[in-house]
């Protein structure tokens, strides 16, 4: 989905949503299982903005410079290995059964709260992690 907003000076006038690819029927089917009916933007702004504060290339004005794309490219791969599998999101936390002395919840990662891994990862072990090249990427 892509949301086009028109803005006159620094309001927002018109919001406008088209289909950038796949069907309706998908798009449709995507928002149910959120729980929504209408496309937002607030999940990919909030994390376009994690990825901008972990990576300095992507910052409006920065002294880091990544005029290659393939650097590029490397980087936001780093940054989102590190962001899935080596922070813990506070928001994907459970409570557990049995506190563990202060503890009460189980701290967790975007790739453990959809069951990709069971634990915290370090920096050191995604480096040192294969992975085959996506696909879907051209």
């Amino acid at each position: 989905m892509r949301i086009i907003k028109t803005y006159q000076g620094k309001r927002v006038v018109d919001i406008r949503i088209e289909r950038a690819a796949g069907s309706q029927r998908r798009v449709d089917q995507e928002l149910a299982s959120l729980g929504d009916n209408t496309p937002n933007t607030s999940a990919v702004e909030r994390h376009n903005g994690t990825a901008r504060r972990m990576n300095p290339h992507q910052v409006r004005r920065s002294l880091a410079f990544a005029r290659l794309p393939h650097v590029r490219q490397t980087v936001s791969d780093l940054v989102g290995g590190v962001y899935n599998f080596c922070r813990v999101n506070r928001s994907l936390r459970v409570k557990l059964n049995e506190p563990v002395g202060r503890r009460q919840y189980a701290q967790r990662t975007p790739a453990m709260a959809i069951g990709i891994t069971d634990t915290v990862w370090s920096v050191l072990r995604l480096l040192g992690t294969v992975v085959l090249p996506n696909p879907c990427r051209s």
